[in-house]
């Protein structure tokens, strides 16, 4: 910012001066709890419109297996452009803890698929100049899963630990104590606490993106159905432990 190399634009015609384009934008859930994904159109019909060719183009928010081959490409195929020849698309999601100072952008892994060969590589020498460790996948399908993973494990191991606390309040029993205790375990165990369910903008979203693929292939992903739904029940659980509190 102080040299003055980091500009601001809400004119899309600023892309066809540029070498690499990254989507970052929300996908949020629909009332119906299936995935909203009209922001990551929107953005790549704009993309297609001032210009793809001889980009490289990478989809950075969180989203299902398949929306940047189903979804992306064939928006960027319209004006008749070979992708991996004409114009490169990836997928790479974001890994940032905010507030870490020992994981930074830099020395966090970066996971990016291409969806080619060449996407591939083209891919990982962008990134190769940004973050330490560029972590290469198979396809853009494998990438847009491992995120969907990393969060899902989060949110069924936050449901499995809360369901421990109400296990633990019916039998008497201190839910902290338990799992610092067992947490002294140096292998085989995470330690994750009890809450009032799930926060943030990721974790409570981002299963359903999966779950909502897998009822399309007509699979149902009980577990992440289970953990959804025991994490949800935790704020009317939470609020009546409180009144019951107060009221003595």
């Amino acid at each position: 910012v102080a040299d003055g190399r980091f500009q601001a634009s809400t004119d899309y015609a600023v892309l066809a001066d540029v070498d690499a384009i990254s989507i970052c934008v929300p996908t949020p859930l629909r009332k119906t709890k299936d995935p909203d994904i009209s922001y990551i159109i929107a953005a790549t019909d704009c993309i297609a419109e001032f210009g793809g060719t001889g980009k490289l183009i990478v989809l950075e928010s969180t989203t299902y297996p398949g929306t940047t081959e189903e979804i992306i490409l064939p928006r960027l195929h319209s004006n008749g452009d070979a992708v991996g020849k004409d114009f490169f698309l990836a997928f790479s999601p974001e890994r940032i803890d905010p507030g870490r100072v020992d994981y930074t952008i830099y020395t966090t892994p970066k996971v990016i698929g291409g969806t080619t060969p060449d996407c591939l590589e083209v891919a990982l020498a962008l990134y190769g100049t940004v973050v330490q460790q560029p972590v290469g996948v198979s396809s853009t399908a494998a990438a847009e899963m491992v995120k969907l993973l990393e969060n899902t494990f989060r949110a069924v191991n936050i449901g499995l630990v809360n369901e421990v606390a109400l296990m633990c309040d019916r039998l008497g029993l201190n839910v902290w104590e338990i799992v610092q205790a067992a947490a002294t375990k140096p292998y085989g165990f995470m330690p994750f606490y009890p809450g009032p369910g799930l926060g943030g903008h990721c974790i409570p979203i981002d299963p359903h993106y999966l779950s909502w693929k897998l009822r399309t292939l007509n699979y149902t992903a009980r577990f992440i159905e289970l953990a959804s739904e025991v994490n949800s029940s935790m704020p009317e659980y939470v609020v009546t432990k409180v009144a019951d509190a107060l009221n003595g």
